[in-house]
């Protein structure tokens, strides 16, 4: 304490402000930058922010998915299209969208009213679902590029609610205004849609035979009487029936069976006409049931074929058509004609492996049984794996096949629980193989020697069995798990897929699979239920959108012919409608009006208020500028 200096103690009762506008300003600024850091926000409902002025830019999203044309909606849809053109001022812009599944810019960001009236004259509800997303992203890209101090957004749409997902990237820029105007038909009408038809294949006197059943929903809350459901095939009426259904009922109806007398046999269900006309006919085609045609190589034994023979027999979805040919009678015609060829424990040589080499290349699939004779040259390279020495494992405990890769189609249908399990399956005898680069090891004896093993050669695949497909090495033929691996085998090499009798608007034709397969894709042309012939080459690949319901022809060379059924998706059907609010709140942030109904009615939390509010940021300036204009005072005060 004796370090620390002495000061006098002076008391002063009052002291007196010499400036005070310098002390105004301080305590100005002072509480200026208070209140921006507090970030004020004004929740009085009296309070509104003032209203827009200058030019505008206007995007009209006008819906044209199927739902649109029920009853008179498209009518009325258009009318409120028109009346948002006609109230552009001269010094507007304004742009029209369709939009469905996807969205096309008609016109953009055009003075004149008479282009945009033009472009909405010609539009049509189509055969597309409802997506609102690609609309919003669409008409923000617009508003976004332009210069015009006003942005507005109208959404003319029925608001069908399976178009909404809650898309987040659908937000608009700031500061755009978006008015849903929602379309209603003048009258409720009953509509009952034709949501799915199911085919059960039979045979009768050796013949094939489908039995078509057909689902019907009804949308309405209006009974249905009097309307009929009409079965045709290659356009020809085969059967009628009455339909009946009580409101927003489900039903089915079956017609007799029909005969399957050729490849592409056209069918649609069809109901007679009501308020949606677009979802009263289903369409599908109907082709005989094609064999998995399976060539097996032998060395002539018919007990080395046995169990091969009778599980390939077995087949029904697919059936598997098997022939039996030697190593030296195997022709190029019985490749031409076979899905999957089988050695089945034979020496191939002989200038056999470079045909089958070629086989697989062009999407043949090879399964290799490795037996005591199987032999393969080395100088072609084609199997997944060197085929090597005998083991023997007669004595002692025999191998077992374990290490199962469940997740590829093989052996997939055993993943699950008391499906099959090949580890109380004994093996007496194997071959030694040594997995190949780029190969995947399938299964393993003991869990370690390679038992299956695949590769894909090409455009086709190879699998190896390190053993034999009779009883001669392992009991695995008399097992249950035998028919469902060969089965699956041969489907995986086959590359076969379930034909599917139709496909629904907004998928794609995918010609790189199935009849024309195997053709040159520059040649192949696709025929539209409109009659448009579109060369896939246009296209640049092998796929190609599907945008009409009706049947679509695929022609390759030599005047083959696939046919693809397409209808619409059933869901749109559901007329049900959603809140409109929805869709703005998640596009600006914000619920709206919507034209022609009462307010929103939901409050905006104090968190959405204060981002559509920029108070804090104009009070932070004037105080940074107050602090400036005090130090210019004090600096000149402190001078004189």
């Amino acid at each position: 304490m004796m370090s620390v200096r002495r000061i006098p103690y002076q008391s002063f009762r009052r002291r007196n402000t010499h400036n005070w506008l310098l002390f105004l300003v301080r305590l100005t600024a002072l509480a200026l930058i208070v209140l921006a850091f507090a970030r004020p926000l004004i929740t009085s409902a009296d309070v509104a922010p003032a209203a827009g002025e200058g030019a505008r830019e206007v995007v009209v999203l006008l819906d044209t998915s199927y739902s649109m044309g029920f009853a008179d909606r498209w009518e009325n849809a258009r009318a409120a299209a028109y009346e948002q053109i006609n109230g552009l001022s001269g010094s507007d812009r304004g742009s029209l969208v369709l939009f469905s599944s996807g969205a096309e810019i008609m016109v953009r960001s055009a003075p004149e009213q008479a282009a945009l009236r033009g472009a909405g004259a010609d539009a049509r509800p189509g055969a597309a679902a409802t997506r609102y997303a690609p609309a919003l992203k669409v008409a923000g890209g617009i508003v976004a590029e332009s210069t015009l101090p006003r942005r507005e957004v109208i959404l003319i749409s029925d608001f069908q609610r399976g178009g909404w997902r809650g898309e987040e990237g659908a937000r608009l820029p700031e500061g755009t205004v978006l008015t849903p105007v929602p379309v209603k038909a003048a009258q409720d009408r009953a509509n009952v849609s034709v949501t799915a038809a199911s085919l059960a294949r039979s045979a009768f006197s050796n013949q094939e035979r489908v039995t078509v059943t057909a689902g019907l929903t009804n949308r309405t809350d209006r009974p249905v009487s009097g309307q009929t459901i009409t079965l045709e095939v290659s356009g020809i009426p085969v059967a009628t029936k009455p339909v009946t259904m009580e409101p927003g009922g489900s039903t089915s109806v079956a017609f007799d069976p029909v005969t399957v007398s050729g490849r592409n046999m056209r069918g649609t269900v069809r109901l007679s006409d009501d308020a949606l006309a677009i979802d009263n006919s289903f369409n599908f085609v109907i082709s005989p049931t094609e064999p998995v045609r399976v060539v097996v190589v032998d060395r002539g034994s018919a007990a080395a074929n046995l169990y091969l023979s009778r599980a390939l027999a077995i087949g029904e979805a697919p059936r598997f058509d098997m022939t039996t040919r030697q190593v030296g009678s195997l022709s190029d015609d019985d490749l031409r004609r076979s899905a999957v060829v089988v050695p089945n424990d034979v020496a191939v040589g002989a200038g056999l492996p470079g045909r089958l080499a070629r086989f697989v290349d062009q999407g043949g699939g090879l399964f290799v049984a490795a037996g005591p004779r199987a032999s393969w040259p080395a100088d072609v390279d084609l199997l997944p794996g060197a085929i090597g020495n005998p083991v023997d494992r007669t004595r002692g405990d025999a191998a077992r096949v374990g290490a199962l890769e469940y997740a590829h189609p093989v052996f997939e249908p055993f993943r699950a629980p008391r499906s099959g399990n090949f580890a109380t399956i004994p093996v007496y005898g194997y071959r030694s193989v040594t997995a190949g680069p780029e190969t995947q090891v399938l299964a393993k004896f003991d869990g370690t020697a390679p038992a299956v093993i695949e590769r894909r050669v090409g455009s086709g695949r190879v699998v190896l069995w390190a053993s034999t497909l009779d009883v001669s090495w392992s009991d695995l033929p008399t097992r249950g798990v035998f028919l469902p691996f060969v089965h699956q085998s041969m489907r995986f090499l086959s590359g076969y897929s379930e034909p599917r009798p139709w496909l629904s608007v907004g998928q794609v034709l995918d010609a790189s699979s199935g009849a024309l397969a195997k053709g040159d894709a520059g040649q192949r042309v696709v025929l539209t239920p409109s009659g448009r012939r579109v060369p896939l080459q246009d296209e640049g690949s092998d796929v190609m959108e599907l945008t009409e319901q009706g049947f679509y022809e695929l022609r390759g060379e030599e005047n083959d012919v696939a046919v693809v059924a397409v209808n619409v998706d059933a869901a749109e059907a559901d007329l049900t409608p959603m809140d409109p609010k929805l869709i703005v709140a998640a596009a600006i942030g914000a619920p709206g009006d919507v034209e022609g109904g009462e307010g929103s009615g939901v409050p905006l939390t104090p968190e959405a208020q204060e981002k559509n509010q920029r108070l804090w940021w104009y009070l932070l300036v004037a105080g940074i500028v107050l602090l400036g204009i005090d130090t210019v005072m004090s600096n000149r005060m402190a001078k004189a």
